[in-house]
């Protein structure tokens, strides 16, 4: 059956079930500010590397227990699926938090500090799973009154876009007793102000994928040049030509970075290196784009190398699509959003180039991703994987109803769509 969200244009919302009220789901919110601060600040203490996040999910796994939730072994060694089944009859829809942290070290300031050397909560995964721990402990207060069930998805390495995958792949959807019929997720903003909500339809954040370029040419002494083959020259000229993939080959409405992120050739200082290689990124909001990147790649890489004598191999390597919300589930995420802090709250920022592997679940389910405001207002808010990156931790209770909102009305659309 087609999606039908009519219902939910201009307000015309089915009559509330009792305790489904906004302002009763944000006050329930803000009681329990206190207990999300302190996990989230626990959380960031013990920051834990992607695919490491042992002692995360072991303290996950203990507090969803102690809410009653259902623990979902999918066989891994980090990450949590929970399952809340709700009193009355209906359809599944999922929640999703990240759980990982970067290999940063974190600079000294006032608040709750990393004990573990190089390794930060850079990115607020502690911000965004304090939050979902919040929604579910939410959405059990209104078990006996729910439309079906909720899936909390508590996903290891984020970081590395791999997590997703890795959860997928371990039979996610096939150990849950029904595929959830939507998902909703948020990260943190810190460029937009605590208490604001960015929802966005279409391109959120970037899908990107990698590449490694080799060039092969014909090593000797420094002091003769002409006898050799330099791959140092030549990988110069194909680092100057790839500009040309954005600004000459693409089309300037289409979103599109082509990166050299690393060259690595030559040892000694009198020795002419015969082997560089070269590794990148393409970010793309368009898959049109991101295809005719690589052909364009791949052709000034051989044609540029060629022309310097030497020989080229070009590989690329998968990486996540761009994260794109759809107009239907828009509309649901619109009005939870307006629901919880108004019209004048709501805010719909240019897309971002950076990427997210929650991307990678909405391949398979219908999937919405906000946008929550996250900087502390009138202040400067480093960005994500800075060293003195910070949260406004006031806006975790926000977190936590925004999420516990979307899944109810997910659940209450397909309600609907079940009875007409």
């Amino acid at each position: 059956m087609k999606d039908d969200f009519s219902l939910y244009n201009n307000g015309q919302l089915p009559a509330r079930r009792k305790g489904w009220d906004d302002v009763e789901l944000l006050d329930q919110a803000q009681a329990m500010g206190g207990a999300l601060k302190a996990l989230k600040d626990e959380l960031h203490r013990h920051p834990e590397l992607s695919f490491q996040e042992r002692r995360t999910t072991a303290l996950l796994q203990e507090k969803l227990t102690q809410l009653g939730l259902e623990l979902v072994d999918l066989g891994m060694e980090t990450g949590v699926v929970a399952l809340l089944r709700g009193g009355k009859p209906g359809s599944t829809v999922a929640l999703r938090a990240d759980i990982d942290a970067i290999a940063q070290q974190e600079a000294a300031h006032d608040g709750a500090l990393s004990c573990v050397d190089g390794v930060m909560h850079g990115c607020g995964h502690d911000f965004h799973t304090a939050g979902l721990y919040g929604a579910a402990s939410l959405l059990c207060q209104r078990r006996d009154t729910l439309p079906g069930s909720v899936v909390f998805l508590f996903q290891p390495a984020e970081e590395v876009t791999q997590g997703a995958q890795a959860m997928l792949d371990h039979g996610l959807l096939e150990k849950l007793p029904e595929k959830p019929r939507y998902l909703f997720g948020l990260h943190n903003r810190p460029e937009l102000p605590a208490g604001t909500i960015a929802v966005m339809e279409g391109p959120v954040m970037a899908g990107k994928s990698h590449f490694t370029i080799t060039l092969h040419g014909k090593s000797g002494h420094g002091g003769s040049p002409h006898k050799c083959t330099d791959v140092i020259v030549a990988g110069a000229a194909v680092v100057n030509a790839l500009q040309t993939v954005v600004s000459r080959d693409t089309d300037p409405l289409d979103s599109l970075v082509c990166s050299v992120l690393s060259i690595h050739a030559g040892t000694p200082d009198n020795f002419v290196p015969d082997l560089l290689t070269m590794t990148g990124s393409i970010r793309f909001h368009q898959e049109s784009a991101h295809q005719r990147a690589r052909q364009r790649l791949k052709e000034l890489t051989l044609g540029v190398a060629a022309a310097y004598g030497c020989t080229a191999e070009v590989a690329f390597h998968p990486g996540v699509p761009a994260t794109v919300n759809g107009p239907e589930l828009t509309l649901l995420a619109r009005k939870a959003a307006v629901g919880l802090v108004g019209q004048d709250k709501v805010v719909s920022p240019r897309p971002d180039m950076g990427s997210e592997d929650f991307a990678v679940f909405g391949q398979q389910i219908p999937a919405f991703f906000y946008w929550l405001g996250s900087g502390v207002p009138g202040a400067e808010n480093p960005c994500w994987h800075n060293e003195h990156f910070r949260t406004d931790d006031s806006a975790l209770p926000l977190a936590a109803a925004l999420l516990a909102r979307s899944a109810l009305l997910g659940l209450e659309a397909i309600s609907l769509q079940n009875n007409s």
